[in-house]
């Protein structure tokens, strides 16, 4: 078992901040210190991964602008979403080679967002064709998982979709799928808090990373 940092950002933080947070906690795991979760709600945001094809954003740059919402290219796995207030964020910053490589590491994060979600009594299943977690009947996304390795460091990490406004995902292809996303309360069919999906990613985080 790996120990970690738990960082809880509060309020919906600019993407920009929680980027460079994760840098500084990557330095700091690259010098030797534990590795570190980060727990936060972004502000209105779209990411393009290193996967993203152009006809996945369905907008010009200017016309997300008009409607709040920055656009940010990154260097992790994966196409293009959104993050919003209402879902849960999770940045893992630590060394691959304690978790059994990078595929190992990744498998292990969506088994810890599936059963974090499946604890909530909500039927969701990891699909290893299309990345992500989804839910099994009908098929729709509730969470995605894209990370960077940086010098045998990782980034990035996962999102679920608690408790937010989807329409946003209208203005993208989400990770180039044309399936449906959704969230842990409409398919709960109650609302469903951050903090108490937060407060059950850091009890299962040890049975898996």
């Amino acid at each position: 078992m790996v120990e970690f940092r738990i960082i809880e950002l509060e309020g919906t933080v600019p993407y920009h901040e929680g980027l460079a947070k994760q840098m500084t906690l990557w330095q700091q795991v690259k010098e030797g210190r534990k590795s570190a979760l980060i727990l936060l709600q972004h502000m209105p945001t779209i990411t393009l991964g290193r996967r993203t094809d152009p006809s996945h954003l369905l907008y010009s740059k200017e016309e997300y602008a008009e409607r709040g919402i920055d656009v940010v290219k990154i260097d992790r796995g994966g196409s293009v979403t959104y993050h919003g207030p209402g879902q849960l964020v999770g940045y893992i910053i630590s060394r691959v080679a304690r978790h059994g490589g990078t595929h190992k590491l990744v498998s292990s994060v969506l088994e810890l967002v599936c059963e974090t979600i499946r604890s909530f009594g909500i039927d969701s299943v990891v699909n290893n064709e299309m990345p992500g977690v989804w839910t099994r009947h009908p098929l729709k996304k509730v969470a995605a998982v894209g990370m960077q390795i940086k010098e045998g460091i990782s980034l990035h990490g996962f999102a679920i979709n608690v408790d937010m406004d989807l329409a946003p995902f209208s203005l993208i292809i989400p990770c180039g799928l044309p399936e449906p996303v959704t969230t842990m309360s409409m398919e709960k069919g109650e609302k469903v808090e951050v903090d108490d999906v937060k407060e059950k990613i850091k009890s299962l985080l040890p049975m898996f990373l």
